[in-house]
């Protein structure tokens, strides 16, 4: 498998980007949804796991921004038309802007709390301003508002490329699947 993107498929460095981005997403999720069903001495450990995979997400984001311009991705799989053209780049577009979206509001909300920035438990980047309790609520709100949005935007992706497959019968799920994926 090649490493970079050629006119029919992903490479693997677009595949592993994609695919780690996705897991990170899921299971930052998961834990900022569950945070309070865990026993309340795992809290600083589930935050901490949380907001790592939230920095991890950020920092895949980059450089697979980085990477789309030194290996750009294959042209759609299916001839569309315009609308449907645009309507694919726009969720993609959306995507990637609640892929940045989510963790700076995650970031904001942390230094809201008058708490450090712990960077993956290498060190920390310290509240820029004092606890904010008021304006941590309403930063609150906005990254959970942003991450549901993120998770219901990003399904609809992985329904559209089922539909690809399933219903369209074209390669658009299988260029993005390591070997070229099966017929599923």
């Amino acid at each position: 498998m090649a490493l970079r993107n050629d006119s029919r498929r992903y490479g693997s460095i677009g595949m592993l980007l994609h695919w780690l981005a996705a897991l990170c997403v899921l299971c930052a999720w998961t834990l900022g949804l569950m945070v309070d069903d865990f026993p309340k001495s795992w809290e600083g450990a589930v935050v901490f796991t949380h907001i790592s995979f939230g920095l991890t997400v950020l920092t895949l984001l980059l450089v697979r921004l980085g990477w789309r311009m030194a290996s750009p991705p294959p042209p759609l799989a299916t001839p569309f038309d315009p609308w449907l053209g645009i309507a694919a780049l726009s969720v993609h577009v959306l995507i990637y802007a609640l892929l940045l979206m989510v963790p700076v509001a995650g970031i904001v909300l942390q230094f809201a709390r008058g708490q450090s920035l712990p960077l993956f438990g290498l060190f920390e980047i310290a509240s820029p301003w004092a606890r904010d309790r008021t304006l941590a609520g309403s930063v609150k709100n906005v990254h959970e508002l942003l991450a549901h949005a993120l998770l219901i935007l990003a399904s609809l992706h992985a329904l559209a490329a089922l539909v690809h497959h399933y219903g369209l019968k074209d390669d658009t799920l299988r260029r993005m699947l390591p070997g070229g994926g099966s017929r599923l």
